[in-house]
């Protein structure tokens, strides 16, 4: 079988049962997992799909289509050359002596690997973001309490939005599910409520998102794309994008 019979292959079987595992693959088609890996970048790098640990998932077609909320696991191993530019641009936006709130996501929590700042305060939601940044004693971490949703270690509910409305930071990142001309959308209308709270007490307010959730809606809009100040992305922003975006607000995005 030819390497496009194959994808095409793939791509009905997924479009059948959703997700795939690449051993199972290995298994009925007699190739290399990496052959299988290969096939699974090619159709994630078409927008058709969403490569996860150890396999791989269906995505609708369609830019208006409502998103699967991923687990933090599963999306710790989707995209992660785009969150890694992300996380270094999130980074150098990171000045000495700043107090910044950092939200749930694994993007996020990847800026710790690339701070070289000597001190600042970070406030976040994420227990994923607090166990990166506790032992470092450059840093003055508060870790905000609420209801603990594990599907992405976020803290939030009333407790969580009552501290966080009563505090001042001079930047807050906050990613997203989607993104269209309109809103940020998140899977969670919890979650969302406790990231609009944060992008409210911020002076600079920054939506952290790769290329991949731009045009994308998900459940819960929570908060107006123009009311916010920076959009972060990664490089494979494709032109019309960047005109589409860079009329909102102002867009980071790492040099080519």
């Amino acid at each position: 079988m030819i390497k496009d019979e194959r994808q095409k292959y793939l791509l009905d079987l997924l479009k059948q049962h959703k997700f795939l595992k690449v051993k199972d693959i290995v298994r009925e088609l007699n190739i290399t997992d990496m052959t299988v890996r290969r096939d699974f970048q090619d159709l994630e790098d078409q927008g058709l799909i969403i490569r996860v640990h150890g396999g791989a998932r269906i995505i609708e077609d369609n830019k208006n289509s409502i998103l699967t909320e991923l687990s933090h696991r599963e999306k710790q191993h989707i995209h992660l050359t785009e969150k890694m530019e992300i996380a270094k641009l999130i980074a150098e936006n990171i000045l000495e002596d700043e107090t910044v709130f950092l939200g749930a996501g694994t993007t996020i929590e990847l800026v710790y690997e690339f701070l070289t700042v000597n001190r600042a305060k970070i406030i976040t939601n994420s227990i994923h973001v607090f166990d990166k940044f506790k032992q470092d004693p450059r840093f003055e971490l508060i870790l905000i309490g609420g209801s603990y949703r594990s599907k992405t270690g976020a803290f939030v509910g009333t407790i969580a939005n009552d501290f966080i409305s009563s505090i001042h930071v001079t930047k807050s990142f906050i990613g997203v599910n989607g993104l269209d001309h309109s809103a940020v959308y998140t899977s969670n209308e919890d979650e969302g409520l406790t990231q609009k709270c944060a992008l409210n007490i911020a002076e600079k307010k920054f939506i952290v998102a790769d290329h991949h959730k731009l045009n994308k809606k998900d459940f819960y809009g929570f908060y107006p794309l123009e009311s916010a100040d920076y959009l972060i992305t990664d490089s494979n922003i494709t032109a019309e994008d960047r005109a589409l975006f860079g009329k909102i607000l102002h867009l980071l995005v790492p040099d080519p």
